[in-house]
């Protein structure tokens, strides 16, 4: 049960995944054992009688109320609860093992770069990290682990898990679970609890789907409130770095609307607030994912001007994790698209009437929404990327909602289209439209452009019509992209065939070459059954998670037997309810540093919450 995670090695010799064994806080339970024996003889007059003591009736209540503490608290950890810490991050980002804590010093933005590999393991590290790269602006940063005491690993989060859960209820899809790992029944693992008793799983194009026996398949949906809790952030204007701003890097947002100048998006100061006054025809601003590259940086810290500075076409968002990203140079590019996008903004309303319009493009396709300020009347339609109407799964061709936005206000809002379905939040309430806002999406979905409609290029937009209006904190999200890998083959990979990484990135960047690239269409799909009384796990870190897709019984893992795709119900200990520790701050103060040890000790109420 106290088994130190091991981190077995990916058999194709690349990165190391993580299985996330989590630690149970055992310490002392043989001198906690053996205080209760202790305290029992006492009660029971086999030792110390009473007739040595001074105040024999006040012995006798001290020994019986730490005897009924110490037993309330075994029965407490066996039945009801019990903390953990973890050690590694194939949950991240939503629970992070050894980790460190950074904030880009030039946009801002504060992220997480997992630190796992400085576990020790039999009194050694396996390294060290010494680079991180930031998911926002892609600037590689040196850690200064000497002068900078956050910049070192703090240990994984703290949780306690509800070992009561399961006991009056069934696992539910999307629980965060601990389990006794079937390969060691020592290591105790974490995941997210993704496919249930009885049901053939398939993994394809990121997303879960499910078959029935008539051969039908069904995609699996997360809750608005699961989803909002796993989404990944893309970009967030409000964390702009100065140094591109100061070099003329283009902005991430732009107009794309032919209207004449005064009706145009205009961006105010440095704020990352833009400002509509629009007239009769739609007027757009849209999203395009211009991350520099690591040479852009270096060119701009020698003082010349990077390579992509003049480049309009952005590139395709993928499934990038910051969190794995601890390599010298920091590659930020990830290894598969990602369509399942949501975008937030602050939006203030400075008229009476006129229409907000959002929108999300996925393979070409235009899944939009348009809000009547007027009457707060929300419609969702769809059409494909010629501009032919699509439908909603029951065949309509639109949705339509009641809203609270009516007149002038601020409100923020989000939007999104993951796992086929379209959500709409304002004010981090959930918008109910007429019928289910769900599609059945086409057999093969792949980016699409031309030199007249970006397409997937530029995936988002929030406009206006006969509206005036102003919008803030513009952030771009992701869903998690499940990786479509299983344990039988020899290098694990999205892809059929031989897609290398450098084959990625020139997909990645250039559009012309969607519509002759087979790389998509190389997609792999995975299938995984299970019978009675088995369940499905996986990492939120799919690239990094050595998790049931990974497990192939007869095979060896770290110097066990590699178990079946699937944990059995009697392996299961119970659900993670909150991180009720993320980790403490060390002090930075060089006297104080001193004074204790380097400890982190400073409370990190920030970082406490909920587990979803």
């Amino acid at each position: 049960m106290n088994a130190k995670n091991k981190e077995p090695n990916d058999p194709s010799g690349r990165r190391t995944r993580q299985g996330v064994s989590v630690k149970g806080r055992h310490a002392g339970q043989d001198t906690v054992e053996a205080a209760v024996a202790t305290a029992a003889s006492l009660l029971t007059g086999r030792k110390g009688s009473s007739k040595d003591a001074s105040n024999p009736s006040s012995s006798r209540e001290t020994v019986e109320s730490i005897a009924v503490a110490i037993i309330l608290a075994f029965l407490f950890r066996g039945f009801v609860a019990e903390a953990f810490v973890i050690p590694t991050g194939s949950m991240a980002p939503t629970l992070r093992g050894r980790h460190m804590d950074i904030v880009c010093p030039q946009c801002d933005f504060e992220y997480n770069t997992g630190a796992s590999m400085e576990n020790e393991e039999d009194g050694q590290a396996r390294g060290e990290v010494t680079v991180t790269c930031c998911p926002i602006c892609n600037y590689a940063l040196p850690l200064q682990k000497t002068t900078e005491p956050n910049e070192r690993s703090f240990n994984g989060d703290r949780i306690l898990v509800s070992k009561f859960a399961y006991q009056l209820n069934e696992p539910e899809r999307w629980d965060v679970i601990v389990f006794k790992y079937p390969g060691n029944a020592k290591q105790n693992y974490i995941k997210r609890l993704v496919g249930l008793p009885g049901e053939t799983l398939r993994i394809r194009h990121g997303d879960i789907h499910t078959v029935a026996a008539d051969g039908s398949v069904s995609i699996v949906r997360k809750s608005p409130s699961k989803l909002k809790a796993m989404m990944h952030v893309v970009d967030d204007s409000n964390h702009v770095a100065a140094a591109l701003k100061e070099v003329g890097w283009p902005s991430r947002w732009q107009p794309a609307s032919d209207v004449s100048e005064d009706q145009q998006w205009r961006q105010t100061a440095d704020d990352g607030t833009y400002m509509l006054q629009s007239g009769a025809e739609a007027t757009w601003l849209r999203y395009r994912h211009l991350a520099p590259h690591p040479g852009d940086w270096a060119a701009i810290e020698a003082g010349h001007k990077p390579h992509w500075l003049d480049r309009t076409e952005g590139a395709l968002i993928t499934d990038y994790y910051s969190y794995n990203d601890y390599r010298e140079g920091g590659h930020a590019t990830g290894t598969a698209w990602v369509g399942d996008l949501a975008f937030e903004a602050r939006v203030d309303i400075q008229s009476d009437q006129g229409e907000l319009l959002l929108d999300l493009v996925e393979g070409g396709a235009h899944f939009s929404c348009r809000i009547d300020v007027a009457s707060g009347k929300a419609t969702l339609t769809m059409r494909d990327f010629e501009g032919s109407p699509r439908q909603f799964e029951d065949g309509s061709a639109e949705r339509t909602a009641a809203t609270s936005i009516k007149g002038q206000g601020v409100r923020n809002i989000r939007f999104s289209n993951c796992d086929d379905q379209l959500l709409l939040w304002i004010n981090e309430k959930v918008v109910e439209f007429d019928a289910l806002t769900t599609y059945v999406p086409l057999a093969d979905v792949v980016p699409k452009w031309t030199p007249t409609d970006p397409g997937d290029m530029a995936p988002i937009g929030i406009g206006g019509q006969g509206i005036n209006l102003s919008v803030h904190r513009l952030r771009v999200l992701r869903d998690i992209y499940y990786l479509a890998q299983e344990a039988d083959r020899r290098y694990q990979s999205e892809y059929e065939g031989n897609v290398w990484q450098g084959d990625l990135d020139a997909v990645i960047y250039d559009p012309s070459s969607w519509t002759e690239t087979s790389v998509f269409k190389d997609r792999r799909t995975v299938e995984f059954k299970l019978d009675e009384d088995q369940f499905f796990p996986l990492g939120d870190n799919s690239p990094q998670s050595k998790d049931a897709r990974l497990w192939s019984e007869g095979s060896h893992d770290t110097g066990y037997h590699s178990p079946p795709p699937y944990v059995e119900r009697e392996l299961l200990i119970g659900k993670a309810l909150v991180v009720y520790w993320p980790h403490g701050w060390r002090p930075t103060s060089p006297t104080l540093s001193r004074m204790t040890g380097n400890y982190a000790f400073i409370p990190n109420f920030a970082q406490m919450k909920l587990i979803r």
